[in-house]
């Protein structure tokens, strides 16, 4: 459907002119079955087919709708300067004898496109042909979808995950078609590392973070909390810091991706530093929201030393403090209310233009700008999704040329992945030589010795 944030001037300026009031845009939602006249958000779901079957009805569904927009306007247009300036139609704006403000009336027109997606052509065509004789000056034709032809070659049915894998290892033995991979990866990746990611109910860092009685969940990543309650955070960074859990084979994978030359960036979501102590090389990892091998004071900003902070969170379970103005110290995690790290802001755009695959792993994709990058990449640039749940804006209707979707827990998908490449003994080595596994398991093995004797 149409989105009237592309054609926001223009339907300001001709909602403008209806003036719908309040009670007559109640009136039409509801003849509509839309029960929107109370709800100003614009989120009500759309209407079920069900529920159009009656709006042919006189003075009822579409054309009671049209009508009273109709008759109304007429009524309102002596007493109304149709060609007021915009400005008095912005969302804030409210305007005299009751009339609302611009924003319920464009959320009216937006449930009717959505609504008209989810019919048939013939009942959506009704709906259009409808819109249009409000003579709007908008054109609400939908663009008609078409079957591309998709980026993996002259087909145009759905891509799969062995297109991708095809072209990672083509049959005529030439070079990969893919050399500039972009991932991006969120706390999905790190589950198999005894780290929990932060929205699955009941297992989530956010549920289980009920016993620090939070205003809400996400305040334990809130700065202004933090300086007055800092507790809750020393917890948890306790527990999650890193040197206690080891990288996963999704981490693997990604080190994987740099040692065959055809990683671009990993733009990660997580803290844990995982992607850098698998062996993923420091230049070639975004930690979009920060790390802990430094920390800073929120109150002056005076760096400190990441030794003592440690030995302050994890030796002692004691919040630091600040040695030159006694403020508390944290690491330079980024919290809510700060701005994601210069890194990320320097290389974004340029990364995105050159991605020629992006590959997101383990994510909700809802925190942004994070969130957005799917979106940055070109519309020609192949996509693939591993994760437990489809999100974002992933296609896999019919008309998808680009998206591919595979579902299950990350280490399995990219374990999937790397057998049809031909990649398996290759994503077991880089599992077992990352070297904090090796330390990990030199410590095991002499303390096993010591054990024995």
């Amino acid at each position: 459907p149409i989105k009237l944030s592309r054609v926001f001037p223009s339907v300001r300026t001709a909602l403008g002119r209806l003036r719908l009031s309040s009670c007559t845009t109640t009136r039409c939602m509801s003849s509509f079955g839309l029960n929107g006249g109370g709800d100003q958000s614009g989120e009500q779901s759309s209407p079920s087919a069900e529920q159009h079957e009656g709006s042919a009805a006189p003075g009822g569904g579409l054309a009671g709708l049209v009508s009273r927009y109709r008759d109304h306007s007429s009524a309102a247009a002596d007493d109304t300067d149709s060609d007021r300036d915009d400005d008095s139609l912005s969302p804030s704006s409210s305007s005299s004898s009751g009339d609302i403000p611009f924003h319920p009336q464009a959320a009216m027109i937006q449930r009717l496109l959505d609504a008209r997606a989810s019919l048939p052509p013939e009942k959506g065509a009704a709906i259009t042909a409808m819109l249009n004789s409000l003579n709007l000056g908008i054109d609400f034709t939908p663009t008609p979808r078409v079957l591309k032809t998709h980026v993996f070659g002259p087909s145009h049915t759905p891509p799969t995950l062995e297109h991708v894998a095809s072209l990672f290892s083509p049959s005529s033995g030439g070079p990969p078609k893919f050399s500039k991979v972009l991932v991006l990866t969120g706390a999905g990746v790190s589950v198999a590392a005894g780290i929990p990611d932060f929205r699955t109910p009941g297992t989530g860092l956010y549920d289980n973070l009920e016993k620090y009685n939070l205003p809400h969940p996400t305040a334990v990543f809130d700065l202004d909390f933090y300086r007055s309650n800092p507790v809750p955070f020393v917890t948890l960074a306790k527990e999650i810091w890193p040197g206690e859990h080891m990288p996963t084979m999704t981490h693997a994978f990604i080190k994987l991706l740099s040692d065959k030359g055809v990683l671009l960036r990993n733009y990660t979501q997580n803290i844990d530093g995982l992607e850098v102590l698998g062996g993923v090389p420091e230049d070639k990892v975004v930690e979009c929201h920060g790390h802990f091998r430094t920390a800073s004071c929120t109150n002056c900003g005076a760096v400190a030393e990441i030794g003592t902070v440690a030995e302050s969170i994890v030796g002692r379970a004691e919040v630091p403090v600040c040695e030159s103005c006694g403020g508390y110290v944290k690491p330079d995690i980024v919290f809510f209310g700060e701005d994601l790290p210069g890194v990320f802001h320097n290389n974004i755009q340029r990364d995105a233009e050159e991605a020629d695959l992006l590959i997101v792993i383990g994510t909700s994709l809802q925190v942004h700008p994070v969130a957005g990058i799917p979106d940055f990449v070109g519309e020609d640039v192949p996509r693939l999704l591993f994760n437990r749940e489809l999100v974002g804006n992933f296609d896999t209707s019919e008309y998808n040329y680009r998206d591919v979707y595979e579902g299950g827990d990350c280490d399995g998908a990219v374990t999937k992945f790397c057998g049809m490449v031909g990649w398996e003994d290759d994503l077991s080595e880089c599992y077992e030589s990352a070297e904090v596994r090796k330390r990990a398991k030199e410590k095991e093995s002499i303390r096993s010795k010591e054990e024995v004797d």
